[in-house]
């Protein structure tokens, strides 16, 4: 369900013996490290990369070929309508429910095709994708069959994963319409290979992520060490909703994100589980931003007029913006100074390279934008584009 597919993308004590043996090897350690870095870059620049380390992109979406049959299959039965393939052999149809994106969904070839995926991704100049579902997702179907599509997803992007290890790696897909099954299949896709991540809705069918019922999936995520890549899915706002210049895309993605990276911190969400990792997309449209003025009504801003108010109480940081350097934020920001402020706000080990590849607000060239911020350095190309990705997927 994709109705920015033609949207213009953007680019862009001890003895002393004993110390002296330990800074022996740790001395001996550093010359190894070092020696292996260079002969990393030396071989980066044999192959013609810019980068020693491998280019991650967090940000990624495909429809699993299995995911797709499915649909075309057992779709009807479960309130699809509309079933049909297009001139290019791509299977369109209608989804049960309303999706304010488009009534359409549209299996598109560059987010079904392996061999299309690939090279796309060496034009871009991206050597990891991480794999992960967009519109329609499983949250429209009943929750056997949610079920079902999430684990022939699951299924696929793992095995995808096995047949191109340096290539990809998933996202776990869950029927959060039905948290018991969510944690049945949380458990099982844990143990497939080159899962490293649970692919999550920014909200649950209109329910915010700081829910009660809820959070025995996050507990289950945290104790897995698995991190939280949000997405949006059908952001809603009557007054977004118009056919003349899509603002649900392009307000409504990066205000999903803004509500839900509140609502995990207002809700006690991040306090709970102290170690559960969250990614937001869309550079966590102003979250990062509107911390300040959070601060403000929680009475702890540095200017407020008076002191911490009791509906605040129950969070263990001082402010809100304490708590933006418990997320991280992609580079969908579309403007390489923009991501510079980003930087400079929450840290640049918090930013990592994730596009939305391939859908029509992604960021096509991550290497090229990131090398466009301002006073980047090349330490700080590496960690946003290599680093920072493979740490947050525990690689």
């Amino acid at each position: 369900m994709n109705p920015d597919r033609d949207s213009n993308p953007v680019q862009y004590s001890e003895g002393n013996m004993a110390i002296e043996r330990r800074e022996f090897l740790t001395g001996l350690a550093a010359v190894g490290a070092s020696a292996l870095v260079k002969s990393g870059e030396a071989a980066a620049q044999q192959s013609g990369k810019r980068y020693a380390q491998p280019v991650i992109d967090a940000h990624v979406h495909w429809y699993p070929p299995e995911y797709v049959d499915l649909i075309e299959k057992d779709g009807a039965a479960n309130g699809v309508t509309d079933i049909r393939r297009n001139d290019k052999g791509e299977l369109e149809c209608v989804m049960p429910g309303a999706h304010p994106y488009a009534p359409r969904a549209d299996f598109r070839q560059n987010m079904t095709d392996v061999n299309l995926i690939l090279k796309m991704m060496d034009d871009r100049e991206v050597d990891l994708s991480v794999m992960t579902q967009t519109n329609p997702h499983v949250l429209w179907a009943p929750p056997e069959f949610g079920l079902k599509l999430s684990r022939a997803i699951n299924d696929a992007t793992s095995a995808l994963a096995v047949k191109y290890p340096k290539r990809f790696l998933g996202g776990i897909t869950l029927p959060m319409q039905d948290v018991n099954l969510s944690l049945q299949e949380l458990d099982r896709g844990a143990k497939l290979p080159g899962m490293r991540a649970v692919n999550m809705p920014e909200n649950i069918l209109g329910k915010n992520l700081c829910d009660k019922s809820l959070w025995p999936v996050w507990e289950r995520c945290e104790a897995l060490g698995l991190p939280l890549f949000l997405h949006n899915l059908d952001p809603i706002s009557e007054r977004l909703v118009e056919k003349d210049f899509t603002m649900i895309n392009i307000l409504g993605n990066p205000m999903e994100a803004t509500i839900a990276a509140t609502v995990l911190v207002l809700g006690g969400v991040m306090d709970e589980f102290p170690k559960l990792d969250v990614y937001l997309p869309h550079a966590g449209g102003f979250f990062p931003f509107a911390t300040p003025r959070i601060d403000w009504a929680m009475g702890t801003a540095e200017y407020a007029p008076r002191g911490r108010s009791a509906q605040f109480k129950n969070l263990k940081l001082a402010r809100a913006s304490d708590y933006r350097r418990r997320f991280h934020y992609d580079l969908i920001l579309h403007d390489p100074k923009l991501t510079r402020t980003l930087i400079d706000t929450v840290g640049v080990d918090r930013v990592v390279c994730g596009t939305d590849y391939p859908q029509g607000m992604s960021i096509i060239k991550p290497v090229e934008y990131v090398e466009a911020i301002p006073g980047i350095t090349q330490r700080e190309r590496e960690m946003i584009l290599c680093e920072n990705p493979a740490r947050l997927l525990k690689m």
